[in-house]
């Protein structure tokens, strides 16, 4: 399986793609509006099949109205995004720590039940 970068008809970046299709020679089936080369972090990424790159399409109007919304708040930053993803992460991990202890404990009584000769069963 491999990651492709979907673009639209104006070659604008929409989103990644996982592809696990082959063809008879083991080669990935890449849909024709996709390119295994990775866009930057750009606002609006233009992606360019002629160079095989990417060069960024947002205008400084777009740009300017991005940096406002974000400076009020209606929009979050890139930075605001993963410290929110890193938060949910770290809950999730600690919660799966907090039942892999819990787990570990019952399995060490059920051992202390059966070295008891299975009593309290």
């Amino acid at each position: 399986m491999i990651q492709v970068y979907m673009y639209d008809e104006n070659y604008i970046f929409l989103k990644p793609l996982i592809i696990e299709d082959i063809d008879e020679t083991n080669n990935y089936i890449i849909p024709n509006n996709c390119t295994i080369v990775q866009p930057p972090s750009f606002i609006k990424a233009m992606y360019h099949p002629d160079k095989k790159e990417w060069t960024e399409a947002a205008t400084q109007e777009e740009k300017k109205a991005l940096e406002k919304q974000i400076e009020s708040g209606r929009v979050p930053s890139l930075v605001d995004e993963l410290k929110a993803q890193n938060a949910a992460i770290t809950e999730q991990l600690a919660e799966a720590k907090s039942m892999t202890e819990s787990q570990a404990q019952m399995i060490a009584n059920l051992y202390l039940i059966l070295a008891e000769g299975g009593n309290g069963i």
